[in-house]
């Protein structure tokens, strides 16, 4: 078998740096190999391709005559070592059929070799080794620590009446005169930010956000609004069964930002909202309140004061 030339791009030049044999492998090992052959390459590292460490190894037998089975150090004094149902035999070439040409069961040795080898046969035997990635998370743990770290995680509800729940937790619904969010206030978080948008109503108005659908308690509020250049001042200490413009909305915009705290624990909810919408009309609101009851809170149901709208829900639990 001819020598073949190694070459090395040395930054201006390519230069041949010593030949090789192709079945000859390179030898990572701490010490020079004993009694190297013409070809071989050594590159001095703590670690051997016969450690068992890496994920692929090659093995290079060559026969003096009449073998049917294989085993301990190849030419190279590499020990032979596989994973059975993982390996790849090939004979001067030709690769064998498992079962057929050979068995390998054992992980260290090739038998019912079938024509047994003639002298100078090259049998060789490239081997996939199983390992394990030491210091690794598993799915499930990363999931934890996600779960787990503080910020603001996006819930997925457990369903939506009058709308779809999409895979990543978004609520989409479109012409409904309400929409309850289902299964989405847990003791997982304490407090909760709602994002209403991408959508718009069938007519210009407001939008009431009740907790759970057939809530008793009375909600006060302090809320501030802008309509066009004029301030508008209302419900200023008012106790009213649902909560007013909490959401503003016309037929090419509807939006809001509604930040809820506590509503699963078992003491009165306060909220803080914001609206803002640009259109024919511009609306620019600010409110705050609390919910005076001590329920404990799964869903929500948001309702236009007339007509229909359409666009979607995201819920944000806080983790602090």
């Amino acid at each position: 078998m001819a020598a073949v030339p190694i070459y090395v791009w040395n930054g201006t030049a390519w230069q041949e740096t010593g030949p090789t044999i192709p079945a000859s492998p390179i030898k990572y090992q701490a010490s020079a190999p004993s009694s190297p052959s013409t070809g071989d390459i050594w590159v001095d590292s703590d670690a051997d391709v016969t450690s068992g460490s890496q994920q692929f190894q090659r093995f290079r037998f060559v026969a003096s005559g009449g073998e049917t089975t294989i085993s301990g150090n190849d030419a190279n004094g590499a020990t032979l070592a596989y994973t059975a149902g993982a390996e790849l035999v090939v004979l001067n070439g030709s690769t064998l059929v498992r079962g057929q040409d050979y068995t390998a069961t054992n992980g260290t040795s090739i038998t019912g070799l079938s024509p047994a080898l003639v002298a100078n046969d090259v049998l060789e035997v490239f081997s996939f080794i199983a390992f394990t990635v030491a210091n690794t998370y598993t799915q499930s743990q990363v999931d934890g620590l996600i779960a787990a770290a503080p910020g603001m995680k996006l819930i997925v509800p457990t369903s939506a009446t009058n709308g779809t729940v999409g895979a990543t937790g978004t609520v989409t619904f479109s012409g409904v005169s309400s929409v309850s969010v289902n299964g989405v206030f847990s003791s997982a978080y304490d407090n909760y930010k709602i994002i209403i948008g991408n959508g718009s109503g069938s007519t210009a108005n407001s939008g009431k956000l009740k907790l759970g659908s057939t809530s008793t308690g009375y909600y006060y509020f302090a809320t501030y609004g802008r309509y066009n250049a004029t301030t508008i001042t209302g419900e200023n200490g008012a106790n009213v069964a649902a909560w007013v413009n909490m959401i503003s909305y016309n037929t090419s915009n509807i939006q809001g930002d509604i930040t809820l705290y506590g509503p699963y624990l078992a003491k009165p909810t306060t909220f803080e909202n914001i609206t803002n919408v640009v259109g024919t009309a511009e609306y620019h609101w600010r409110g705050g309140g609390y919910l005076n009851d001590t329920t404990s809170y799964t869903a929500f149901t948001l309702t236009p004061d007339s007509g229909t709208i359409s666009g979607t829900i995201q819920v944000y639990g806080y983790k602090v």
